[in-house]
């Protein structure tokens, strides 16, 4: 068994996105990077990203056990600017651990992906019942 966390929210591409963009984008979603010498990210695993609806940006693909995507993000970003330097993403993607206290953003920053902790205000409580943990936010 491994560590669990779950993402939600989009990036964005910066620019509408050729068709020949889309394919090269699509070419690493899912892909296994110790599969791929020439990406040099040997230390990461499955790029687990896929294209929103719409084709305009990237989302979470729901993956068990997504670790590193900040780092899988950042790859992306890299690999794609070397072809086409106009490449880029914008928004965030909130990042929740199994962990109540495990909490926050993958933000892009300045063209990178960046991880930016989220202050988790309120008490924390364990249900009686089943045990589960959560917080208690209380307005300030």
């Amino acid at each position: 068994m491994g560590y669990s966390t779950e993402f939600r929210g989009e990036l964005k591409f910066t620019t509408d996105l050729t068709a020949k963009q889309l394919g090269k984008v699509k070419s690493f979603l899912g892909q296994d990077c110790r599969e791929h010498p020439e990406w040099n990210k040997q230390n990461l695993t499955y790029i687990d990203l896929e294209l929103l609806d719409d084709f305009s940006g990237l989302k979470w693909d729901g993956s068990e056990k997504t670790y590193d995507l900040v780092e899988k993000v950042n790859l992306i970003i890299d690999e794609l600017q070397k072809e086409y330097p106009e490449f880029g993403l914008t928004g965030k993607l909130m990042a929740q651990g199994e962990d109540i206290e495990d909490r926050w953003w993958l933000q892009i920053v300045n063209g990178k992906a960046i991880e930016v902790p989220i202050e988790i205000k309120g008490k924390k409580i364990t249900c009686p019942h089943c045990g589960e943990e959560f917080i208690l936010e209380t307005e300030s």
